[in-house]
């Protein structure tokens, strides 16, 4: 019995799934969206107990670690914001059938998948049901060019990625001629041959692909800007947390004894990363496809933690997942509400955000300092503690590349805010910004997220430590 409650967040969404097809025969969009915070306090429930259940394996692909459960909360908590968000956006809610919920649902499946996977099948399965929902959603509105550019190109580069991170399973299949991760790191670590190495480097690129680390990053920018803004807050934050479950998995767990290799590989991925990411940033106009390029910046950020690996890299990388959660969706739901006033995410319509709704003004002030990482924020504790870990391996110069990326990024977030706070408005731009309930939960919560974790961290980085602690 307590096998099955450690897989009771995935049993509660897919169930939810096959009630949103069922419902859709009698369900009109006011219907689906309560459905979806039904579906929401289910899975809150269920982690929420899954965080009591004792440790352990429910059959040879899954595993009820902390590491699973820490990850998940970050997926669910970033599920919940996102239908938050996406409350009073009627695009989504009110076409004939409840296709978004049930794309958005299955997408979160399959991260939990990832986030539980302890065999490279099931590894495997959770990134496809993961990824091309999420391409679906991408090119959600078809009339919308950007839509059909953004989903089409995620698509061909979601294809590319998939393929080639199963070619290097497979790869690393015939080599080992295991699946389990377990067994897999046993194996590894006795052979270290030719075949395994090309089966590493092909799941880098797999990975690097879902992370939209440069060069598989082309399709970032498009699919952010084409995507509704909801799918894209969801897209950044838990695309990102699966992502990295992903790495965590196949290389932390099942291949940490070529570490040595495939972290001068995540080194260098991670400073083109940061620097494509941060340059690229500066001259954008629209502000959706400024934050594509930051997450791309970000995710460069994160891949130090797997280079310094050890149990203090790996945790320093967890918990500033867990600030990013909080910093990202901020910002997103600001473009969220302001894109329903103004119908634009381009940067005009932003100006004097401050005078016409201060507390908008101040939530996205909060959240691209968080970013950039200035004190006493989120991102300031989480850039301070991925540093200090990278220092204390003896990376060095990778430190001072990201110090002055941060640098760099500090200019064109201060572009921003710049643009929200001390250029005025246009004339005819709407004298007010009304906050529904649900959006105005969700900024109070991100805005919460980053004053507490910046503020007091501590109790936070342990819980990260705590959840990687059994590897070490």
């Amino acid at each position: 019995m307590t096998g099955w409650l450690r897989l009771l967040p995935e049993i509660v969404l897919a169930l939810t799934i096959g009630g949103v097809l069922v419902g859709d025969l009698f369900f009109n969009a006011a219907r689906r969206k309560w459905l979806s915070l039904l579906a929401l306090g289910g899975a809150t429930a269920a982690l929420i107990l899954i965080w009591v259940v004792p440790d352990g394996e429910f059959g040879r692909a899954w595993t009820g670690d902390a590491l699973g459960r820490y990850l998940k909360t970050i997926i669910i908590l970033a599920l919940g914001l996102t239908i938050l968000s996406a409350w009073d956006f009627d695009e989504i809610w009110k076409r004939p059938r409840g296709e978004f919920l049930v794309l958005l649902l299955a997408s979160a499946l399959g991260m939990l998948f990832l986030a539980s996977g302890n065999e490279l099948v099931l590894l495997y399965v959770g990134l496809e049901l993961t990824t091309f929902p999420l391409v679906l959603l991408t090119a959600y509105r078809p009339a919308d060019a950007k839509s059909a550019e953004g989903g089409l190109k995620y698509l061909v580069m979601a294809v590319m990625g998939s393929a080639t991170l199963l070619f290097g399973l497979s790869l690393i299949y015939a080599a080992t001629g295991v699946t389990r991760i377990p067994e897999l790191a046993a194996v590894a670590q006795a052979d270290s041959g030719l075949i395994i190495l090309l089966g590493v480097i092909c799941v880098l690129a797999g990975i690097g692909f879902k992370l939209a680390l440069v060069p598989f990053h082309m399709w970032a920018p498009d699919a952010y800007e084409g995507a509704p803004t909801p799918v894209t807050a969801f897209l950044s934050v838990a695309g990102k947390t699966a992502g990295f479950a992903l790495a965590l998995r196949l290389l932390v767990s099942g291949l940490s004894a070529g570490q040595a290799e495939w972290g001068q590989v995540l080194a260098v991925l991670a400073v083109a990363s940061m620097f494509l990411g941060n340059l690229a940033a500066i001259p954008q106009t629209n502000l959706k496809r400024l934050l594509a390029y930051s997450a791309i910046a970000q995710a460069g950020y994160m891949v130090m933690g797997l280079v310094a690996f050890k149990i203090i890299g790996i945790s320093a990388l967890l918990f500033y997942l867990g600030t990013y959660l909080f910093t990202n969706l901020g910002a997103f739901a600001v473009v969220i509400a302001v894109e329903r006033v103004t119908g634009s995410t381009d940067m005009p319509a932003y100006a004097g955000l401050a005078q016409r709704s201060p507390r908008l003004g101040l939530v996205m002030l909060l959240a691209l300092l968080s970013l950039a990482g200035v004190p006493p924020l989120a991102g300031f504790a989480a850039k301070f503690y991925l540093f200090t870990a990278v220092f204390s391996q003896g990376y060095v110069w990778l430190v001072v590349i990201a110090l002055i990326n941060t640098a760099i990024s500090l200019y064109y977030y201060l572009r921003v805010i710049r643009v929200i706070y001390i250029l005025p408005p246009d004339k005819n731009a709407p004298a007010g910004m009304p906050l529904s309930l649900p959006l105005a939960i969700v900024l109070l919560i991100t805005v919460l997220g980053i004053l507490v974790l910046g503020i007091y961290p501590g109790p936070f980085v342990e819980i990260a430590r705590t959840a990687i602690a059994p590897w070490f």
